[in-house]
């Protein structure tokens, strides 16, 4: 049955050889349900067919094509970065991930002991002996 419903719609779609459509027309000599189906296939693409197109003013028309040529549409963003990045298929392999890995821990190494880390700075402290203060106060516990 399948077989047969390829070959129909194959048929509505001019695309039979000439033993395939043989067996089509063999297949709906006997095949009333088939037949049915050929009918209404038939009808809906004859109604497709038969809706006029719908005419495009001119002006709309040459407002188009004079935006798909100029830079303003080349400057609209039509899709996220994020996107394009996800949408493009590529492989890695496994040295070159390693080495990229490789290479972002030598340079976070790097830049956590030369960028990151403050100079030594010299302090001094002098100490100055001074006399005991005595602080007294009328608060008691």
């Amino acid at each position: 049955m399948k077989k047969n419903e390829e070959l129909l719609n194959r048929f509505i779609d001019n695309d039979l050889n000439d033993e395939e459509m043989k067996v089509l027309f063999l297949e709906l000599s006997t095949n009333e349900v088939l037949r049915t189906q050929f009918r209404t296939l038939q009808t809906l693409r004859d109604g497709l067919l038969s809706i006029p197109s719908p005419d495009v003013p001119l002006t709309l028309d040459l407002k188009i094509k004079s935006l798909s040529s100029s830079s303003q549409l080349r400057l609209l963003p039509n899709r996220s970065v994020l996107r394009r990045v996800v949408d493009k298929k590529f492989t890695l392999s496994i040295p070159t991930f390693a080495a990229t890995v490789l290479l972002l821990l030598m340079g976070s190494y790097i830049a956590a002991t030369t960028i990151f880390v403050q100079k030594q700075k010299t302090e001094y402290v002098y100490v100055v002996e001074m006399q005991p203060v005595i602080i007294r106060s009328n608060y008691s516990n």
